[in-house]
C-alpha cells in the first residue's frame, strides 16, 4: 500500500448499541486489519482526521444532529479523497429507509449499504472492496504529489533559465539599440512565469495577467472581462502582449498625457467552434495617432504571441486613438 500515514489502514467502527461493534471488530481483526471503535460521531470525526481507510457505521447512529459534523468532514476532504463508508442497515425496503439511504449517499458520497444480520464472509468482502478503493485513492494522491513536485521543479528551472538568459544578454548586447526592449520583454515573461507558478504550473487568470502588467498605470486603465483561466502558453503570450501595448501607450500613445486612458476588455466568443477569447485594447485622449512607417518586432509579437482562431489581429490607427483586437484560441496547442 502506498504510504499514507501510520493510521492509513485502520478501520473505524461506530455502532453504539448492541453487539454490532464487537462482532464487526472481531471479524475485521481476524481478516488482519486494525480497528478502532468510536463511541460517538464526534470521536469518529476526530479519528477520521487522524487517518483511516474505511469507516463502518450503523444507520441509526447517523439519525442524529451529530451527523452534520461527519457530513462537513466529508465535504472538506482533499480533492483526491473519496472516503468509503460501509453503513449497516436494518431489514426492510420501506420508502422512509430509501429516503434515508439517498440522504446518506448525497451527504457522504462513497457509501456501501449492508443489511443486517450479515454473513461474515459478505461483510469482510464488502470492507475489502472499500479498502481497495481507498488504496487507489492513496495511489492517486502520490501521483498528484509527484506531478506537483515535478511541475514546481520545472517552473523553478525555467526561472533560473530566464536569469541565465538575462545574464548572457547583459554581457553580450552591451549598449545595442534593442537592449532595453529585450530586457523589458524578458522581465514581462518572468512576471508571467511567477503567476503560472502561483497557479501550480497550470496557468493563470486573465485578470491577473492584465493587472500584473498594467498595475503601475492605476485608474487610467479600465479593465473589464469575465474570469478566464489561461493555459501556460496563453498566459505567457498575453503577458507579452500586455507589456508591448502598455509600453507603447506610455511612450507614444494615450498614457503620455494625463488625460489619456486605456480600455482593456475581453469576452468569450460563444459562436466559435473552439473556446476563443476576444481581447480588445482601446486608447483615448492621447496625441494624434499615425500609422508606423515600418513593421517592427513589436508588431510581429502582437501578431504571433497567442494562437489565433484564423482571423489575424486587427490594428486600428485611428487619429483619436490606437486600438488592437485579437481572437485567441484557449485550447492548449500541440508543440
Amino acid at each position: 500500500m502506498p504510504f499514507a500515514g501510520p493510521n492509513s489502514e485502520r478501520i473505524l467502527i461506530h455502532a453504539p448499541h448492541g453487539r454490532d461493534a464487537e462482532v464487526a471488530s472481531k471479524l475485521l481483526q481476524e481478516a488482519g486489519w486494525p480497528t478502532l471503535t468510536c463511541a460517538n460521531v464526534r470521536r469518529l470525526c476526530e479519528e477520521l482526521s487522524k487517518g483511516a481507510a474505511v469507516s463502518v457505521v450503523v444507520e441509526e447512529a447517523l439519525e442524529t444532529d451529530a451527523f452534520s459534523t461527519m457530513a462537513n468532514w466529508v465535504r472538506v476532504q482533499p480533492p483526491w479523497s473519496d472516503f468509503p463508508f460501509v453503513v449497516l442497515t436494518g431489514r426492510g425496503d420501506t420508502s422512509e429507509r430509501n429516503v434515508l439511504a439517498q440522504h446518506l449517499q448525497d451527504k457522504l458520497g462513497n457509501v456501501t449499504f449492508l443489511e443486517r444480520p450479515f454473513h461474515p464472509t459478505t461483510f469482510v468482502s464488502v470492507v475489502r472492496s472499500a479498502l481497495r478503493s481507498r488504496l487507489r485513492q492513496y495511489y492517486a494522491r502520490e501521483v498528484l504529489e509527484r506531478r506537483d513536485l515535478l511541475a514546481r521543479e520545472l517552473q523553478h528551472r525555467t526561472k533560473n533559465l530566464l536569469a541565465v538568459i538575462q545574464a548572457i544578454a547583459s554581457a553580450s548586447l552591451q549598449e545595442s539599440p534593442g537592449r532595453e526592449a529585450f530586457f523589458n520583454r524578458l522581465h514581462a515573461l518572468a512576471k508571467a512565469q511567477d503567476l503560472i507558478i502561483e497557479g501550480a504550473g497550470r496557468g493563470a487568470l486573465m485578470t491577473d495577467v492584465v493587472k500584473n502588467a498594467l498595475e503601475s498605470f492605476g485608474t487610467r486603465v479600465v479593465v473589464e472581462g469575465p474570469q478566464i483561466f489561461l493555459n501556460p502558453n496563453a498566459a505567457q503570450g498575453f503577458a507579452l502582449i500586455m507589456h508591448e501595448l502598455g509600453t507603447n501607450a506610455a511612450k507614444h500613445g494615450s498614457l503620455t498625457r494625463e488625460s489619456g486612458t486605456v480600455s482593456v476588455r475581453w469576452s468569450i466568443d460563444a459562436s466559435a467552434t473552439e473556446p476563443t477569447i476576444v481581447f480588445q485594447w482601446r486608447e483615448l485622449g492621447g496625441p494624434t495617432v499615425t500609422p508606423p512607417k515600418r513593421r517592427g518586432f513589436g508588431t510581429i509579437l502582437l501578431e504571433r504571441a497567442v494562437p489565433t482562431s484564423g482571423i489575424p489581429p486587427r490594428f486600428d490607427y485611428s487619429p483619436e486613438g490606437f486600438s488592437y483586437e485579437v481572437r485567441a484560441m484557449l485550447t492548449q496547442q500541440p508543440e
